[in-house]
């Protein structure tokens, strides 16, 4: 009768969560349990949880201010901020924008035909392609009046008139292969690549020509205490051009010091909030750990190295 009686225990211990023991038996933990006993939070310690979110937000916008001058970029413009005062300077000029537009002409052709490769094309793709190569053929009517000149003017419409090309034999034919998709993008390659050049190099010297002048107008004390914070997306993090211009102007190897990069949020308050967090968490890094890097990865990698180590994922 015992032995029935453990074993009905056992199975209700079970479908309960808990988890059972004998004497030669540790007790084993599930998640959110300790010893098999389920934790509970307790209101009173979300309450002083809320409270840390609170003091911290209003101690990282204290060191904000106290922390600058600050540098943001983002999108096609600089700011300098500097107290109670902010200057702002366009560093994204039409030339650069018209090198891209050019640019987006051939690889909306690709992006547009990608995904319909090898088969017949419906008939919502083909009138896709037909008002692309509507915009293109306008687009390629105002090169002349751009104010470009020569070999550059040169470039743009050769670049265009490919497009042009490869959107009426798509639309000729009603489908287009994989191959003479790739081809047309091997063959504009070097054309598009050196549009890129010289937009990053116009974008680059109206950076450059800013910066100067504000180097110069906080002195060489101010400049030694700038912070810069870029807030750009995912995709060009890796060798970010604004990044690469800061870390030689900054003398920085490494993001987060005094260089900071604000991924995938879009406005400027998130960078200087990034800014205000990379600077108060190296304050609790030295203060708890006198290792002024240890907030610049997980808090928690130390344990999951430990926790992996002795429970490999799915084994």
């Amino acid at each position: 009768m015992k032995k029935i009686l453990f074993g009905s225990c056992l199975i209700a211990c079970a479908l309960a969560g808990s988890i059972a023991h004998s004497k030669d038996l540790a007790p084993l933990d599930i998640p959110g349990t300790v010893g098999g006993v389920k934790v509970k939070m307790q209101p009173q310690l979300q309450d002083v949880n809320d409270k840390f979110r609170e003091i911290y937000s209003e101690t990282r916008t204290r060191t904000i201010k106290k922390s600058q001058p600050i540098i943001v970029a983002i999108n096609d413009v600089i700011s300098l901020h500097d107290g109670g005062t902010k200057e702002t300077t366009q560093i994204i000029s039409d030339k650069y924008t018209l090198l891209k537009s050019v640019d987006h002409i051939v690889l909306a052709t690709f992006v547009a035909l990608e995904l319909d490769a090898d088969q017949m094309l419906s008939d919502v793709k083909l009138k896709q392609v037909q008002e692309l190569q509507r915009l293109s053929q306008k687009a390629l009517g105002s090169l002349d009046n751009s104010g470009l000149k020569g070999d550059l003017l040169e470039r743009q419409k050769q670049l265009t008139n490919m497009a042009i090309k490869m959107q009426a034999s798509v639309l000729a034919d009603k489908r287009v292969t994989s191959a003479a998709l790739t081809q047309f993008c091997r063959d504009s390659e070097k054309r598009v690549m050196q549009n890129v050049d010289d937009a990053v190099a116009d974008q680059l010297l109206a950076i450059d020509t800013q910066v100067r002048q504000w180097r110069k107008q906080l002195g060489p004390e101010r400049w030694e205490d700038l912070s810069v914070v870029v807030v750009s997306g995912h995709m060009p993090r890796e060798r970010n051009t604004t990044m690469q211009y800061f870390s030689k102007a900054l003398k920085v190897k490494r993001e987060g010091a005094r260089l900071y990069y604000c991924e995938g949020l879009s406005e400027e308050s998130d960078g200087l909030n990034l800014v205000g967090t990379h600077i108060l968490d190296k304050k609790i890094a030295v203060a708890f750990f006198k290792d002024e890097w240890r907030m610049h990865r997980d808090l928690l990698s130390d344990g999951a190295a430990k926790y992996l180590s002795k429970h490999p994922p799915l084994k």
